[in-house]
């Protein structure tokens, strides 16, 4: 029998269902549900009082700290009346827990259950790119003691590219051509930086991360957040629109939308909307990166075709925008 080394466990939704109804007081748990496993494992929790979020951080992706600042985070957009996914407090008062798994330790952190769903329509556009806005200026006066990570230019294309090489090693003209064009991105991306909108982020605006309910929204899933440029933030918005189709017409409908309902209440300068396009070539690559660096775990599906997909909606979206 060998005792081999474990790279990602599934904890058992019937010993978390027991769990939850020793740590929290939220109504009996009648129900612990696996949704799905990303960059961390998500469940779903009906009680007699309502539906919770149970979100478990993968080992090794996360520390303490770093959870703890979201944390913070969440419960200061709270407070500041942006409509969030709280994380709920614990009978003795603390927001997380430990979990010895084969991997290594792990962190839980319940949360509220956002309610609705996605939606691309004209008005939702509208009163989310008004809500970002809202929520990057309440972001302005979040103090933390905490450390998080920087969503910088290490962060977004250095890590990410050494993640990709192993990966792209059998074709060195496409690694090369990343190489190069991450170096572009860089350097025009730091002739500008000091004129660009610093701040706390979201991370990952890409239209998923928020459920409309009736006339209203709430934002979840902060956990790529943290200090970046508001230009990045915004462009994720839409990245998602025209990723894998590098034709479509940069102005379009529901980026409009957003963006100028994000500018009513919080102005971007020039440099941060020239920035935009950058951003989402550079969001590709963090992309891959991630793809890439979690193959461990999610499986090494980043083929040929993946990689002649990723590069060709570069190559497109470069060209269109003479990022060059």
């Amino acid at each position: 029998m060998l005792n081999l080394p474990i790279n990602h466990s599934i904890i058992s939704s019937e010993a978390l269902l027991h769990t939850i109804n020793d740590l929290y007081e939220i109504g009996d748990v009648l129900e612990c549900r696996f949704l799905q496993t990303g960059l961390n494992d998500t469940y779903k929790l009906i009680t007699t009082s309502g539906k919770y979020i149970l979100r478990i951080y993968k080992s090794h992706w996360r520390d303490k700290n770093d959870i703890a600042f979201e944390v913070e985070m969440l419960n200061h957009l709270d407070k500041m009346d942006i409509p969030v996914s709280v994380p709920v407090i614990r009978k003795d008062g603390e927001y997380l827990f430990g979990i010895v798994a084969p991997e290594g330790q792990r962190f839980a952190v319940l949360f509220t259950f956002a309610e609705g769903g996605y939606s691309d329509q004209k008005e939702q556009c509208a009163l989310y790119g008004e809500q970002v806005a809202k929520m990057h200026q309440a972001l302005n006066e979040f103090q933390c003691e905490h450390d998080r990570f920087e969503i910088d230019l290490p962060h977004l294309l250095k890590q990410p590219i050494e993640s990709i090489r192993a990966s792209l090693s059998h074709r060195p003209e496409d690694m090369d051509y990343l190489e190069t064009l991450s170096q572009l991105l860089w350097s025009r991306i730091d002739e500008i930086s000091s004129q660009l909108e610093w701040g706390v982020c979201h991370g990952d605006l890409h239209g998923g991360n928020v459920h409309f309910h009736e006339k209203s929204l709430i934002h979840f899933d902060f956990d790529c957040g943290g200090f970046g440029w508001r230009a990045y933030d915004v462009s994720v918005f839409l990245w998602a629109k025209v990723r894998g189709r590098g034709k479509e017409h940069f102005e379009n409908d529901q980026w409009n939308t957003f963006i100028e309902s994000y500018q009513q209440i919080n102005a971007l300068s020039e440099y941060d909307l020239k920035a935009i396009p950058l951003f989402i070539a550079i969001r590709e690559i963090w992309l891959m990166g991630l793809h890439t660096a979690n193959s461990h775990i999610w499986g090494s599906w980043q083929d040929d075709n993946y990689f002649n997909t990723n590069l060709q909606f570069l190559r497109d979206w470069c060209e269109k925008h003479s990022i060059q």
